[in-house]
């Protein structure tokens, strides 16, 4: 569900080129090290899977460590606190995908969230910069959104494993920048909400899932729609409440599939290799970022006055699916289809002081929020760390 917008006769918005790009800056005790090579190819690999399967056009600056006191691997992340309507509005604004459309058939732009009803969101600075809601040149201390450290001495850094004793690099790092990206809960910390924690449910054991935040120790699970459980979010308090439960080496699928390790685990298996998969990119998703396979070139539009009164409006590349719409007010009006259907070019007459127009494309929801451009970034008064940290199953 995208949609392009345009104001007749004042302006045409222009999307730009997608490029997720995270930029690594490997401390000396990396560079430093004899296997230097092989811990940055590794590092770069993990990289390469979030640049090849999300579009989004941010910036992330992450410092990578070699720290043998960290468990297996740790972040430490600024983030700030962000008006939650504000957030809404963006999501509604950048849905692209299936399981978005899904997400957002639960979720109404309003100015309290559904979970608890505040006000306000936590957003780590890499989405909230990605979202529009931070200055695009805000970076934390040193232009630095994140540090990940990893303890190396106990990795593979190579695949396939040379010791089943051993953790994958990798995988580590993909569990780390997921984190980086936004996919933390909020938890333990309950007055306030991180983007996943509306997709955190319980099922009450009689098939009727609800919203659930809290540290009593309930099974929580990850549910795009509200309906079906994707996977199990760990309860246990030695490990992140973001993550996937793995404790005990008990892991959790759906009815149909075969449970196993993910990458997202909150706690790493040795001897193993996992990579992002369909639960992983799934949160990143409903939360904001833009999987590449349902990424759409944005279509350019012009409006040219025909005559008197007349306009002619057209967009390029003419692809199929793009339907126009219209409004009288961008804050308070709804859009509805323009008469002229898909037609494009589009014949115009004015008959009001001022309409505006978008291009819609994808499955949407019935009723379409209209953006609104009065979200303007925030600074907060000062950016916090959060820190994560992805423990070792022990052999």
């Amino acid at each position: 569900m995208a949609s392009w917008l345009c104001c007749l006769a004042l302006c045409a918005l222009g999307t730009p080129a997608f490029s997720l790009t995270i930029v690594p800056t490997f401390d000396i005790s990396i560079t430093g090290d004899p296997n230097a090579a092989d811990m940055e190819a590794g590092i770069n690999s993990a990289i390469q899977a979030f640049q090849t399967n999300y579009t989004d056009s941010v910036t992330v600056n992450i410092e990578f460590i070699n720290d043998p006191t960290t468990d297996l691997g740790s972040n430490v992340t600024y983030y700030g606190t962000y008006s939650y309507q504000q957030y809404i509005t963006a999501l509604w604004s950048r849905a692209t995908s299936p399981n978005d459309t899904l997400a957002l058939s639960h979720l109404q732009i309003a100015t309290n969230d559904p979970v608890i009803g505040g006000n306000q969101i936590l957003l780590n600075l890499t989405q909230a910069r990605m979202m529009g809601l931070a200055p695009t040149n805000a970076y934390g201390s040193n232009n630095l959104d994140s540090i990940i450290s990893l303890n190396m001495p106990v990795m593979n850094l190579t695949r396939p494993p040379r010791n089943s004793n051993y953790y994958d690099l990798v995988s580590v790092v993909e569990h780390e920048i997921d984190e980086v990206l936004g996919t933390p809960s909020s938890l333990p910390e309950t007055s306030i909400i991180s983007p996943p924690d509306l997709f955190r449910y319980n099922d009450n054991f009689d098939g009727n899932l609800k919203r659930v935040f809290t540290l009593i120790p309930v099974d929580a699970y990850f549910s795009v729609d509200g309906t079906n459980l994707w996977a199990r979010y760990n309860t246990d308090p030695r490990g992140d409440y973001g993550d996937w439960w793995s404790a005990n080496d008990i892991f959790w699928a759906p009815p149909g599939v075969t449970p196993g390790p993910q990458v997202q685990d909150a706690f790493g298996d040795p001897g193993t290799i996992q990579d992002m998969a369909t639960n992983e990119m799934a949160v990143l998703d409903v939360i904001g970022y833009t999987l590449a396979v349902y990424s759409r070139p944005a279509p350019a539009i012009s409006i040219v006055r025909s005559a008197a009164g007349s306009f002619t409006l057209s967009w390029s590349p003419n692809a199929a699916g793009f339907l126009l719409q219209e409004s009288t007010n961008l804050l308070s009006g709804s859009w509805v289809a323009s008469a002229t259907g898909s037609n494009n070019p589009a014949s115009i007459t004015m008959t009001a002081t001022q309409k505006f127009y978008r291009l819609s494309a994808g499955a949407t929801p019935a009723a379409i929020p209209a953006i609104a451009l009065a979200s303007q970034p925030q600074t907060p008064v000062s950016f916090k760390l959060r820190s994560h940290i992805l423990h070792r199953r022990q052999p």
